[in-house]
């Protein structure tokens, strides 16, 4: 428990924070790479957009140059926070597990803020979403309000370059009203693509073409123009934490309503920072 003004948890309580945090954020399940830093002015981390080629080099002929393309991607860090104030009666006595509660609570809350900018942030003013930065992989057909069909699932996931495709850390995000779609697709044996036996301990749903797929209720639904279905290799989408998660008690705050008060905050931001073609999206057809 923490200490009145302080920002120094328990591990429990602390793991458990996170744990809501991660069950919130499809992208922080998912596996993007976290960033820890101490302090909060501008972190630039490179960002491929292109990489170098090699060629035939006949013998005493000239090498070639081939420079990659690289950009750079600058991390802020939005503070996230949110408040919430209990009797001091119920601080005292309650028979349940208060901090347990507590620990929920801020975790959602964190986790659904951050996110929704994580899948669609403008990267002005909060941080930037995977949507934005990923490339057309397949687009739907037209006629069908911007469903997609079995074989543009298998055309996306082979649209993602092969190493990113082949890593551990692919996999799908799309929210659960597309899921359920995903799951009623069969192949040409009428088998069904969808597998519900999701790696152990990963929160994924099931997998698709043997690749965990999450549900994220801020990815587009499926309709015209609409980024519905992500496929890559996450780890690709950077996260940035500005010091620990801090969560705090103060007695004083609301001292003449006799309310404890408790707030958590956490310092983040976001961004794609392999753009060579690490994640694509299906994008549903125009009419």
């Amino acid at each position: 428990m923490t200490t009145t003004g302080s920002g120094m948890v328990g591990i429990t309580f602390h793991n458990r924070l996170v744990s809501h945090m991660v069950d919130n954020s499809a992208i922080l399940a998912a596996g993007a790479t976290m960033l820890q830093t101490e302090s909060g002015e501008t972190y630039k981390v490179p960002k491929s957009t292109a990489f170098s080629t090699a060629a035939i080099v006949a013998e005493g002929g000239t090498i070639t140059e081939s420079d990659p393309t690289l950009g750079s991607v600058s991390l802020s860090a939005y503070k996230y926070g949110f408040i919430v104030q209990v009797s001091s009666e119920l601080a005292e006595d309650a028979a349940f597990d208060l901090l347990g509660y507590l620990a929920e609570q801020a975790g959602t809350a964190i986790g659904n803020g951050f996110g929704a900018h994580a899948i669609t942030g403008t990267g002005t003013g909060q941080p930037r979403g995977i949507t934005i930065d990923t490339t057309v992989g397949v687009t739907g057909g037209t006629a069908v309000v911007g469903a997609f069909t079995a074989d543009n699932l298998i055309d996306l996931y082979h649209s993602v370059a092969e190493p990113y495709a082949r890593s551990s850390s692919a996999a799908w995000l799309m929210r659960n009203a597309t899921l359920g779609a995903v799951r009623k697709l069969k192949d040409s044996q009428n088998r069904y693509l969808f597998d519900i036996n999701a790696p152990a301990g990963s929160g994924a749903s099931g997998t698709l073409l043997g690749r965990p797929v999450y549900a994220d209720p801020n990815v587009a639904a499926v309709a015209l123009n609409a980024k519905s279905v992500v496929f890559g290799d996450l780890s690709k989408y950077w996260v940035r934490q500005v010091g620990g998660l801090r969560f705090e008690r103060s007695d004083e705050f609301a001292f003449s309503t006799d309310l404890v008060t408790f707030r958590a905050l956490a310092r983040l931001d976001g961004s794609l920072i392999d753009t060579t073609g690490a994640c694509k999206h299906f994008v549903g057809g125009a009419s």
